[in-house]
């Protein structure tokens, strides 16, 4: 029998209308003889009898011996097993076949009682996938039985009668309960729309897996179509949304991943149970667990992206170990190239316009969201309602947020603009994390002015980084905005071309003077409890901006982090008015006055004498500060609070000697846990100083970091009374005496680690080290503290009556913010490009190895970044599989390329040829800086000059320091048709012949 009659067919749709959720054996058969009479099939009885057998037996033990079907109805037959065969217009042989292969596909495993419990991981969607990849040629579309389906286009409304209804007919179950019969508890829950591509959706949840670093066999998540068993849906569903399978498996996950197709583009955002998912996430109160962490992920044609909450776990490592923002340059980098026209639909979601199939659920579903009780779910749903604006806030600002580097780079006036007014429209939102300096210079003050209109109102968390052109009038436009309810603030306007010792023509922070510090300070929250400000560089800068600040900072302070790092015109009246204003409530205090050359010991000792009891954590930084002697550090010493745990001193100053560092070994607090002391060139200090801080070491302390570069004085000798003296309870020891001439090579690699010093010394006891004459290194007497005058304290700032900008008064802001941003985007085009510049600090690669991978897997996920800049300034870490991992992950969309390896000593030839290796064949702009990288010789530039993209437009290489290269390639690395006309004749002579080592 090749198909049903016509006539049959009216039969099973009467059925299905009749509501019947399953028919007996007995009944069918009785039913059956009738049809079959009825239409003349009297003959082919036999062949429809075992079919129905089959469906109730389907192994040669009946239920009744199967232990696993106790837990369902036995001897039924579904009315879905005949509209299997009208819906796919087969044949019973056919549809026999095709179940036959779904049963060895899929063999059932058991039954899981909780529908919340049928999570399905990655590898088991990846096996459906193959399957449909195996069989989709063979399957039609069911409303137009001659379109063949495609992988390129199979989603789950084709891909459920095709293989999750049949293959889970037989035994009534779920698709899930064929990979596994015992429970699979799903750590996310999955929100999507069943018309997205199944090949894109295993994608985007594969991807999901990889940036999170879950594991892609036991992560599992909650998917509607393979958890909810299809023959038995009246049984998972319920028209109160919160008894619903659904809301039981959000109640269970620990996130909501939010899958966003590319067909639509965006469709959860007008499919109501979507918006009712995001319900879920965003402000369901009745969830006893915590909130559901919202991630998204959207798959286009360029790559699969991830947008998470908050830092994903190898992120939180590089932020937890101190280095906040490496970690979100991190994030930046991973998250930059989001599909921008997908952000776009999530700022602009309106949860209650979005549809159901079926209007009832969109009722019950809009009226369960505005908390209407059961008996109420079937009244129409209001058209407006507070918990709809809540929603469609949050969403919206997140959005905003993951939009506004790319807003910026590649996006219209338009969207700039609808990024401000999301932001400003979510006063649920409490952290607000933004980087102006990453956006191209041109673009900047509008970035900012974006910023400044779109600060939400009841922000707690502001962290704002603008390294380039900040000046006194942006200070005062963001002071005038900072919300009331702040409690942590993080402004950076550190100047790193300064700090590289670049052209600085124009920087930004020249701009910084005291007026602009007198107007942020004036409008400081009282509820501030962690302030953050870094003026690097910010040579206008003096006592009175600092003085201003002081007099303004909030009494409810915990942390205060305040960096002047290079401004000059600070000196002792401005550390003096500082310390008396010092909060007493702190437990965390870090102060940098580096190459601040007028502050001295009268400094030191005023601060010293206002340092609140209750601080935990105290960093201090005097580095280059010439003026302060053994006595300010004495001075520090005497009024070192007695709570310290964690202690950092910088007191890299010439006057300095053994004196100064026993007066402070003397006062070490016995509860310090994380010691760091940096006397790096100190010429005076000798191994009378270091035998006097190993006597005293604090017996509880687990980190030790020393720093004595250039301390020429310091001897094995040192090193060994050191060595003798570290506590036991010690767990990490850094030390660090470069350029120390007295210092022997066993002894420089011994220092390499706490073990190998240990074993160093212990050698040294036995006489297997030469005579170090340790038992003769005597400790220094310590100094006296400073008793001097007491500096004057500087007068502050006044508050300014200018810098006046178009943001001076919160009302101007408030009532005109769309005029403000609309003239300043008024001659913005939308023509731009997505680039990513970082400068990787070489004490966070350091302390945090896996820095440089997370780098490398973000970089891995921007699939449609044009530009990279990358700097490695002397980062020791960084060798030849460094630059090979770094070359793997290289985009092919890239064009511009600049990658920076001043002073990495441990980069080869090797390092060399591995990034040509890779290089996208788009590329046309690559500069490549080797500076001092002395193991590079004429057999690397040639390697690199065999494989330049052919499209290579300009080339810049730079190889000063490189004593392994010669003149002749030196000459010819200046342009790029020198270096391949160069690369050519070498090779024709044979004037090298050492490949770079791989």
């Amino acid at each position: 029998m090749s198909a049903f009659p016509w006539k049959l067919l009216e039969v099973v749709k009467l059925l299905d209308d009749r509501a019947a959720a399953d028919l007996r054996r007995q009944e069918a058969e009785v039913l059956l003889s009738r049809i079959s009479r009825a239409v003349g099939l009297d003959d082919t009885r036999r062949d429809f009898t075992c079919f129905i057998h089959k469906l109730f037996y389907p192994s040669k033990s009946k239920p009744q011996d199967s232990s696993s079907d106790s837990q369902v109805p036995s001897a039924r037959i579904h009315v879905t097993s005949f509209i299997c065969l009208k819906e796919l217009k087969c044949s019973v042989a056919d549809l026999e076949q095709r179940t036959a292969l779904l049963r060895e596909a899929f063999p059932f495993q058991g039954y899981i009682q909780k529908v919340e419990e049928r999570g399905i991981s990655h590898e088991q969607l990846v096996r459906v996938e193959t399957f449909a990849a195996t069989h989709c040629p063979s399957w039609h579309d069911i409303r137009a039985a001659e379109d063949t389906l495609s992988m390129d286009t199979l989603n789950l409304y084709q891909l459920t009668p095709w293989c999750i209804k049949p293959a889970t007919n037989e035994r009534n179950c779920s698709m899930v309960e064929l990979f596994s019969d015992s429970p699979c508890l799903p750590t996310n829950f999955c929100s999507h729309w069943w018309g997205e591509p199944l090949r894109d959706f295993v994608a985007c949840i594969g991807r999901h897996c990889a940036v999170r670093q879950l594991c892609f066999r036991s992560t599992f998540y909650w998917i509607c179509a393979y958890a909810n068993r299809q023959h038995a849906l009246s049984e998972e569903l319920n028209d109160d949304p919160k008894q619903t399978s659904f809301y039981k498996a959000m109640c269970l996950a620990d996130c909501l991943l939010l899958i966003l197709d590319n067909v639509g583009p965006a469709m959860p955002f007008t499919r109501v149970w979507c918006a009712y998912e995001l319900f879920m996430a965003l402000i369901d109160e009745d969830r006893k667990k915590k909130p559901l962490l919202l991630d998204t992920v959207a798959h286009t044609k360029a790559g699969t992206f991830v947008l998470t909450a908050g830092f994903t776990d190898a992120e939180a490592k590089v932020r937890d170990a101190g280095f906040p923002a490496e970690a979100e340059a991190c994030k930046s980098l991973r998250e930059l190239c989001f599909p921008i026209h997908v952000l776009e639909k999530g700022m602009n979601l309106r949860l209650q316009e979005a549809q159901a199939s079926e209007e009832a659920d969109r009722r019950h579903i809009l009226n369960s969201v505005v908390g209407k009780q059961l008996h109420e779910l079937d009244e129409a749903p209001p058209l407006e309602h507070a918990n709809y604006t809540e929603v469609n806030a949050q969403l919206g600002s997140r959005f905003a947020v993951a939009c506004f580097e790319p807003a910026f780079k590649k996006g219209s006036p338009s969207l700039r603009l609808s990024v401000a007014r999301a932001l400003q429209a979510d006063p649920w939102r409490r952290q607000l994390v933004l980087n102006i300096d990453n956006i191209p210079k041109e673009r900047q003050a509008a970035a900012f002015g974006v910023c400044v209109a779109g600060l939400p109102a009841n922000l707690q968390d502001l962290s704002l980084i603008w390294k380039s052109f900040a000046a006194d009038s942006n200070l005062a436009a963001l002071a005038e905005k900072l919300p009331i309810s702040l409690h942590q603030l993080r402004l950076d306007f550190t100047d790193n071309g300064r700090l590289e010792g670049l052209d600085f023509t124009d920087s930004g922070c020249s701009q910084i003077s005291d007026a602009g510090v007198a107007a942020l300070a004036g409008r400081l929250p009282i509820s501030l409890q962690q302030l953050q400000l870094y003026f690097v560089m910010c040579e206008q800068i003096s006592d009175a901006g600092v003085a201003a600040l002081a007099e303004k900072l909030p009494i409810s302070l915990h942390q205060l982090q305040l960096e002047f790092h290079g401004c000059q015109q600070i000196s002792d009246a401005a550390v003096a008015a500082l310390a008396e204003k010092l909060p007493i409530s702190l437990h965390q205090l870090e102060l940098n006055f580096d190459g601040c050359q007028q502050i001295s010991d009268a400094a030191v000792a005023a601060l010293a004498e206002k340092l609140p009891i209750s601080l935990q954590d105290l960093q201090l930084d005097f580095s280059c500060c010439n003026q302060i002697s053994d006595a300010g550090v004495a001075a520090l010493a005497e009024k070192l609070p007695i709570s310290l745990q964690q202690l950092h001193l910088d007191f890299s100053c010439r006057q300095i000697s053994d004196a100064g560092v026993a007066a402070l070994a003397e006062k070490l607090p016995i509860s310090l846990q994380d010691l760091q002391l940096d006397f790096s060139h100190c010429n005076q200090i000798s191994d009378a100083g270091v035998a006097a801080l190993a006597e005293k070491l604090p017996i509880s302390l687990h980190q030790l970091q020393l720093d004595f570069r250039r301390c020429e004085q310091i001897s094995d000798a040192g090193v060994a009374a050191l060595a003798e003296k570290l506590p036991i309870s010690l767990q990490d020891l850094h030390l660090n005496l470069e350029y120390c001439e007295e210092i022997s090579d066993a002894v420089t690699q011994a220092a390499g680690s706490l073990e190998s010093l240990r074993a160093w010394a212990a050698a040294s006891e036995l006489g297997a080290a030469p005579d170090l004459e340790m038992r003769l290194t005597r400790p220094a007497a310590p100094a006296a503290p400073w008793r001097g005058q007491p500096p004057t304290l500087a007068l502050p700032a006044p508050s300014p009556a200018a810098p006046q900008t178009r943001h001076s008064t919160a009302k101007n802001a408030e009532t005109s913010s769309d005029t403000v941003l609309a003239e300043g985007l008024a001659d913005e085009t939308d023509v731009g490009s997505l680039d990513f510049a970082h400068h990787f600090n070489d004490s966070a690669l350091s302390k945090v190895p896996s820095l440089f991978e997370t780098m490398c897997s973000a970089l891995l996920c921007a699939t449609t970044l044009e530009k990279l800049s990358l700097k490695f300034f002397g980062c020791q870490q960084i060798n030849d599989a460094a630059v090979a991992a770094l070359a793997e992950k290289l985009p092919i969309s890239l064009q511009q390329l600049q990658l920076n390896f001043v002073g990495c000593k441990q980069i080869s030839d090797a390092a060399v040829a591995a990034p040509v290796e890779k290089l996208p064949i788009s590329l046309q702009q690559l500069q490549l800086n080797f500076v001092g990288c002395k193991q590079i010789s004429d057999a690397g530039v040639a390697a690199l000059a065999e494989k330049l993209p052919i499209g290579l437009q300009q080339l810049q290489l730079n190889f000063v320091g490189c004593p392994l290269i010669s003149d002749a390639a030196t000459q010819a690395a200046g342009s790029l048709e020198s270096l391949r006309a160069w690369a050519v004749a070498a090779e024709l002579t044979g004037k090298w012949n050492a490949r770079p080592r791989s």
